[in-house]
């Protein structure tokens, strides 16, 4: 593939999430230096092209009922006598109701406990590779497989192997409890698309029925019923769709908040808590709340379930708001002591692609970013209290799949840190970046984004494998890269800081 024709791949792109924003009132931007970079996926700049936004009505559906009747029959019962004794059948209501009926409690995944793992090491940031001549340009072709595994590159002591190719663009991923790997897939360069599963060969199939832009997906802990975000149409109704073990699909909640235009903010990433409770993140139907009557209203509504992050009981449909404030929340993760993180892209010029930690009842400072350089956006309320970004990421860097470290494979200062993948087309994105939440550098000077693994095209999503390696899924071509220790050309960290911590490095190559 000419370098042409890979831009070309542009219309195809668009299916994917476009636009970030952000900032924060208590943290430092991150300063990211400039590696090379590909450019044969496209890059977004700081003059976007704005696309009106449109604000949905929510249509309520009502529920059918359906009443059968049963008509009363006589039946002839001979007698001795024969004499005909009527029968009366009684009349019987059935109701059918779309709600399902809980049967059973609710089922909670095993509490997440870390096991033994490699002594901690210096983890070195991922150098970077040419970003010309490969097979098809700028970057391999589709089947040369050995070329990515010459051009992916990740820190001494891990090594990158081939896990399989999903047949599409690949959204998300997650493992079965029949220690498969799913993934939502867009078929044919189209919003359509279904769950598929990798097979042993490393190939894959159709899983599921067809959905409308399939994003995140979840299983319901001990079980085989999984969970898949979407929408009911390309333009409006957020949906959550059901997928049996046979691979039928139902929609079971199909009124959530949609959408910011075809391509962007809807039902996104999903996870079980220890509740056993399933979280969404979602986002706004708006860019900066912009009013669909500029004219009457100066701000558009704040729905109480969009740009938020939810919590829905799987067996009654119910649905609350968890967390608000969050513009477009593409995916969320549990740490093994129960601290939940989310990736979020911001707005369409640019600024605020962040990550957050989540708390139950905080607000995350959407739609009010004038102090974040958004001038049309509505000024903060005066009484509302918003909680701080745990990092601030560059200007269109698009924070997609998130995961939060829980194997024991990695050395354990690895541990319950974070692994993020940005997806855009720039500098300092295309890539897999590491992050330790607790690293007392966060907000300060000292603190830059570590690289971990460089030379993707567009990676969508990041996991933690059975085996306690991390599987990174690439968008264009759907490959699923996989990141194992070695613990080859590594140093031992010191055994501690004065903190009492061990200090993870954190700096990126020079370019």
């Amino acid at each position: 593939m000419t370098r042409f024709a890979f831009i070309s791949l542009f219309s195809l792109l668009l299916v994917i999430i476009l636009s970030a924003c952000g900032g924060s009132q208590t943290t430092t931007v991150v300063t990211i230096p400039a590696t090379q970079i590909g450019a044969g996926a496209p890059v977004y700049t700081a003059t976007p092209s704005f696309t009106p936004s449109h604000t949905p009505t929510a249509t309520l559906s009502p529920t059918a009922t359906n009443t059968p009747t049963v008509t009363p029959t006589f039946t002839d019962t001979p007698t001795a006598t024969l004499t005909s004794t009527p029968t009366n059948t009684p009349t019987e209501t059935a109701t059918q109701t779309a709600s399902p009926t809980p049967t059973t409690a609710l089922l909670s995944p095993t509490a997440i406990r870390l096991g033994d793992a490699p002594a901690a090491v210096d983890i070195l940031p991922a150098e970077t590779s040419a970003s010309t001549g490969w097979s098809c340009g700028d970057f391999p072709c589709e089947d040369d497989v050995e070329g990515f595994l010459q051009r992916i590159r990740v820190p001494q002591g891990f090594a990158v192997s081939h896990a399989g190719q999903f047949d599409g663009q690949v959204m998300q991923i997650t493992y079965g409890n029949d220690g498969r790997l799913y993934a939502t897939v867009l078929e044919n360069g189209t919003r359509s698309g279904a769950v598929y599963v990798m097979k042993d060969d490393g190939t894959s199939e159709r899983y599921s029925e067809t959905m409308i832009s399939p994003n995140g997906l979840a299983f319901q802990p001990g079980t085989h019923v999984l969970y898949v975000s979407g929408r009911t149409s390309l333009e409006n109704g957020g949906a959550l769709y059901r997928v049996e073990s046979d691979g039928t699909t139902t929609i079971v909640i199909d009124d959530l908040p949609c959408c910011y235009q075809v391509i962007r903010n809807q039902p996104n990433g999903l996870a079980f808590g220890s509740d056993g409770l399933l979280y969404m993140g979602i986002g706004a139907i708006t860019d900066h709340a912009e009013s669909p009557r500029p004219a009457n209203q100066p701000f558009a509504n704040i729905l109480p379930e969009e740009a938020a992050i939810l919590r829905i009981n799987p067996h009654t449909d119910e649905v609350e708001p968890y967390a608000s404030g969050l513009h477009n929340p593409f995916d969320i993760a549990f740490s093994s002591t129960g601290r939940l993180f989310a990736s979020d892209m911001g707005l369409v010029t640019g600024e605020g692609d962040r990550i957050l930690e989540i708390l139950s009842g905080a607000h995350y400072g959407w739609p009010y970013y004038r102090t974040r350089g958004c001038a049309d956006c509505p000024p903060r309320p005066g009484t509302l209290e918003t909680n701080p970004d745990l990092l601030i990421l560059p200007n269109y860097s698009i924070p997609a799949g998130l995961t939060v470290y829980t194997g024991n494979q990695f050395p354990e200062n690895m541990q319950d840190t974070l692994f993020i993948a940005l997806w855009n087309g720039t500098d300092y994105a295309q890539r897999i970046i590491w992050l330790d939440p607790d690293d007392p550098r966060l907000g300060s000077d000292e603190f830059v984004v570590q690289p971990f693994v460089t030379g993707l095209i567009r990676p969508t999503d990041v996991i933690v494998g059975d085996d306690g390696s991390l599987l990174v899924a690439d968008f264009i071509y759907g490959h699923v890269w996989r990141i194992s220790y070695t613990g080859e050309g590594t140093f031992a960290l010191p055994t501690a800081t004065s903190s009492g911590g061990f200090m993870i490095p954190t700096n990126t190559p020079q370019s």
